[in-house]
């Protein structure tokens, strides 16, 4: 599949409004290692869309782009309608909107398990306390973790420490989520209990963009699933094709690697 053809397919999925338009982005590190080499995207509301690739291929670069963690500079994003520029202003106003979860989970070590979720919204939403409070308790018990809400994150195995971190980012009501291989640094035993709760959150309507290797839940919850590789994209298909029919020889190569 050509970046036309990948570009058609999402262009035109199910007809849904586009929460996030990315048109030819490029980026360079140190004006020499091009990373991103005109890569676009178009994700739809309540579509989740998996991100794979080896390592090295830009994928979490690519999806760090939406939210300004990373800068571009080349192309166009657009998310939720607001074009990410240098903007302050809209980059502000993009992050309130956009949640997301990383490999690791960046929680303050001297705050509880509820004090690290209630955080943001106090201080970015300006939620009184008492409101914050409610909304995260209702949020750790989404993610199956009521009872550790008094606890430090150190009391907590990976895997708590993970859901805590989905908590919290859910916590600021964001449209959009971003998941950056929030698997990746968790025991295998952990690793379920995390993409359970991704699950639900997917089965909930939440447009999500999650970078992983899991084909498992690729399979089963995504929409469409991306390969990236060398800073392209390379193909993209529903997670059927994209598994059991790749078209691309890099696709087979990276499949046949990882199946």
């Amino acid at each position: 599949m050509t970046q036309f053809q990948a570009n058609s397919v999402s262009a035109n999925a199910n007809g849904l409004e586009p929460m996030i338009i990315a048109q030819d982005v490029e980026k360079w590190y140190d004006n020499n290692f091009h990373v991103l080499r005109g890569v676009s995207l178009t994700v739809h509301r309540g579509e989740v869309v998996v991100v794979m690739g080896p390592s090295g291929s830009g994928k979490s670069t690519f999806i760090r782009t939406f939210n300004a963690l990373e800068s571009y500079q080349k192309g166009m994003i657009t998310v939720d309608g607001i074009h990410l520029s240098r903007d302050l202003k809209n980059i502000d106003t993009i992050r309130r909107e956009v949640g997301m979860v990383f490999q690791q989970f960046n929680l303050f070590p001297h705050l509880t398990v509820l004090q690290n979720v209630t955080l943001a919204p106090i201080w970015v939403r300006r939620w009184t306390k008492a409101k914050a409070e409610e909304k995260a308790m209702q949020l750790l018990e989404r993610v199956g973790i009521l009872e550790q809400a008094k606890k430090f994150p150190g009391q907590l195995s990976g895997g708590q420490q993970q859901r805590v971190a989905i908590a919290r980012a859910l916590a600021m009501e964001p449209k959009i989520m971003l998941f950056d291989e929030p698997t990746s640094a968790l025991d295998p035993e952990m690793v379920r209990e995390v993409l359970d709760v991704m699950r639900t959150l997917a089965k909930s309507g939440m447009t999500m963009v999650c970078v992983t290797h899991e084909v498992g839940f690729a399979r089963e919850v995504a929409d469409r699933v991306v390969l990236m590789a060398d800073g392209l994209l390379v193909e993209e298909a529903k997670p059927d094709a994209f598994f059991n029919n790749p078209q691309e020889e890099r696709s087979k190569k990276f499949l046949s690697q990882i199946l």
